[in-house]
């Protein structure tokens, strides 16, 4: 009996690809459709405005037409066995006595088969590879024939096929025929296009997640193989005539919520020095499910790993290395390195091989797991391969991990399956059946834990597989997480562990142990932390996961060392108008320098004579235009500032201007100098007169205190008297000389040190 479904829906602008035609996207979305066939569980319908053939099937990989699909001992991109065996070859071109034709020196994979597909470009022989649609080239989808025949479906007919999962769809045309009872498969191209593993021979999804639409009467037919812009082309024409890329909404069931929330992260702007306030903007699709819940990450780099504070919560390992302060190992529990960015299980005698670490779950309602992980199946010959992970532990040592959950993958029976441990005896608590895991295949495993109400849900390639509540959660404390593996080798990538959080929430900074980020830059251009938000809605979709880098520095820059003068430290200047400075390079190893200002003060950090002037990446500088003080001590001060905007301020020691100049009533009459000035021991006076006279030396102190140094008559010319300082007891200061005669007087300043 035929089944007719109607739902009406207005659907702009949805999903991921956007028609050509902005008015045609605007058409409302009519889903009315007739159920027409079930292929292998699978619903096929037609959408009965359009005509089109729709469903909603897994997608397995199809190599076919690849000139490198199939070759001698499996040495194509798929097996051998999937194009045929000898004396029945379906898949590959075949001479007069049934063996394969052999690609020789002129194709484009001397030593392969030539694989074949339905569609065909009849240009060239039946021998060239080129006659087919090449799988890696081509986006294109497999169809049994039944099937076309119900939907009046034509070799090289275009369709739309879009992940549910992904979010991302690709037009592709019909070109190539499937066993009469399989639904769903598409070239390697296509799985590309679209985020599904492309490998023939591990890849492809068996989850009903991929939507495939069928425009009958579209294509150009047997004979012609179209471009991709062409297949574009076509696909957003007829995708056009109802209304755009929604109808895939059509194949959801009445109510249901397909499209994934997202999430976005706000934080300050520029480089982070102290604790900050980190903001999230969550969000669900328009009549959507609405959010269930928000979770974050906090990571930090310390120089050559990245790694998250686990008592605060928080785990991330890209196991670049064996981080053995992290992991333990208890005796007999599998053989466990690193290698090549991956953690490896080696030993696949072991029946429950451990691997745990320290992480504190006891701070948010829920914890959302996150890892890569793959099965390997070699050397043990057994059929009960098995992987699992183990959570909210209270002790990581133990077999079963004292009190815990933990979910196991078996292979050779397909199921997912949720066990509770109390007093390490587990429990088998839920199976899901129909779970796919193949070997050596990566899947993205997501598990998010909720301790309160013991909600336990398990995604795979962001696919939510299976759901268990348990009604009595556990109540021992959560302190260790452990990966587990029975009877095969297994690789662990990249595990990362979030918390609920609310709206924002406060990032602590610092060198302490207890801070979320313990680590500053280790140069100006690599950032030492991140923040990671991933959200789910009430429909059990996942968010794409957000990212923000954080710069981080705390510390000050280095104190330069800072002269007076142009080159070496000076103590004394010669001019009234302008100083100089100069000072060595700052250094900050974490942001670097950004500048240096300078100002000038009467005392050491004053900025009485100049205020703060930016002086840019210049480490010297001569200021000119100033009215200095005779016999006044002058200091340069220097702020380094870094990128994150910290700064150091040093100064120089100060300079004196220079006032050895004498000042005379008449220049001709007496000229006065002193020599060295400043001193500490001995400094000579010199004084020239005109004419022989009597000439009286005085030295005065700040405070008016006269000493007599001379009183004789000298003659024309150039005279000296010797200072010593220790016989006339003075102390550090500055002093007056006073030369006089009865016509002129001099006098000059001297300071002594």
């Amino acid at each position: 009996m035929k089944k007719t479904f109607t739902i009406n829906l207005f659907l702009s602008s949805l999903l991921c690809i956007l028609t050509n035609n902005p008015a045609a996207a605007q058409i409302p979305v009519d889903c009315n459709k007739t159920l027409i066939t079930t292929i292998e569980g699978f619903d096929v319908y037609n959408h009965n405005p359009s005509g089109f053939t729709m469903y909603k099937a897994k997608m397995y990989i199809d190599a076919d037409g690849s000139p490198r699909a199939y070759g001698p001992s499996n040495s194509g991109l798929d097996w051998t066995a999937n194009a045929g065996s000898t004396g029945n070859w379906w898949g590959v071109v075949t001479d007069n006595n049934g063996n394969p034709i052999i690609q020789g020196s002129g194709g484009p994979y001397p030593g392969m088969y030539v694989s074949t597909t339905s569609l065909v470009n009849s240009s060239y022989s039946s021998t060239n590879p080129s006659r087919y649609v090449n799988s890696e080239a081509v986006p294109f989808f497999v169809l049994p024939t039944a099937l076309v025949s119900l939907g009046g479906i034509h070799i090289g007919d275009v369709g739309y096929v879009y992940n549910t999962s992904s979010g991302l769809g690709c037009f592709a045309i019909y070109a190539d025929s499937g066993p009469a009872g399989s639904l769903g498969e598409g070239s390697i191209y296509l799985a590309g296009q679209i985020g599904v593993n492309p490998n023939a021979r591990t890849g492809g999804t068996s989850l009903g997640i991929i939507d495939y639409i069928v425009f009958p009467n579209s294509g150009y037919g047997q004979g012609t193989i179209p471009s991709i812009a062409k297949i574009d082309s076509i696909g957003n024409y007829y995708i056009n005539t109802v209304g755009g890329t929604g109808i895939t909404a059509c194949l959801e069931p009445p109510g249901s919520d397909p499209i994934a929330p997202t999430t976005q992260i706000s934080v300050p702007s520029g480089w982070t020095t102290a604790n900050f306030t980190s903001t999230f903007t969550d969000a669900d699709n328009a009549g959507g499910s609405g959010l269930d819940k928000s979770y974050y990450q906090v990571l930090d780099y310390n120089g050559t790993e990245w790694h998250a504070n686990a008592a605060n919560g928080f785990f991330a390992d890209n196991f670049d290395s064996y981080n053995s302060p992290v992991w333990s190992v208890p005796a007999s529990s599998g053989t466990w390195q690193v290698s090549g960015g991956n953690l490896l299980q080696n030993d696949s005698a072991s029946a429950n091989s451990n691997i745990y670490a320290s992480l504190n779950q006891n701070l948010s309602n829920r914890y959302l797991y996150q890892f890569y992980a793959m099965m390997d199946p070699l050397t043990y010959s057994g059929n009960a391969h098995r992987f699992g992970f183990h959570f909210f532990s209270d002790n990581g040592a133990l077999p079963n991990r004292g009190n815990s959950y933990f979910i196991y993958f078996r292979q050779e029976t397909s199921v997912l399956q949720f066990y509770k441990v109390v007093n390490d005896v587990y429990t088998l608590s839920s199976t899901v059946n129909n779970v796919t895991t193949a070997f050596s295949q990566w899947y993205d495993f997501k598990v998010i834990f909720d301790r309160t109400a013991g909600k336990i849900d398990v995604y795979r390639d962001n696919i939510l597989l299976g759901s268990w509540t348990d009604s009595s959660v556990l109540t021992n404390t959560g302190d260790y997480i452990s990966f587990r593996t029975g009877n095969c080798k297994a690789k662990i990538s990249e595990l990362k562990v979030y918390r609920s959080r609310l709206p924002s929430v406060t990032i602590s900074v610092g060198s302490a142990a207890t801070n979320d980020i313990r680590f500053q830059n280790p140069d100006s251009a690599m950032y030492s932390g991140k923040i990671k938000s991933i959200v789910n809605d009430a429909a059990g979709n996942l968010s794409a996961i957000a990212s923000q880098n954080i710069y981080v520095d705390w510390t000050v820059p280095s104190c330069v060392t800072v002269n007076d003068g142009i080159g070496s430290d000076i103590d004394t200047v010669g001019s009234l108008s302008s100083l100089s400075a100069n000072w060595t390079a700052s250094n900050d190893a974490n942001s670097g320098i950004s500048k240096y200002w300078y100002a000038i003060g009467t005392s050491a950090g004053a900025t009485d004579v100049v205020s703060w002037t930016d002086n840019s990446h210049n480490t010297s500088v001569t200021k000119s235009g100033l009215s200095l003080a005779s016999g006044q001590l002058y200091y340069f001060s220097v702020k380094a500032v870094n990128g994150a905007g910290l700064n150091s301020i040093c100064s120089s020691d100060g300079s004196l201007t220079d006032v050895t100049t004498s000042v005379i009533e008449n220049k001709n009459a007496i000229n006065v100098s002193v020599q060295p000035n400043p001193f500490n021991e001995n400094a000579e006076l010199f004084f020239t007169q005109t004419s022989e006279q009597r000439i009286t030396v005085t030295l005065i102190d700040v405070l008016g205190k006269e000493i007599q140094i001379a009183d004789r008559i000298y003659p024309a010319g150039k005279n000296s008297i010797e200072i010593n300082a220790a016989e006339l007891q003075l102390a550090k200061g500055i002093y007056t000389f006073r030369v006089s005669s009865d016509k002129y007087t001099a006098s000059l300043k001297l300071i002594k040190y």
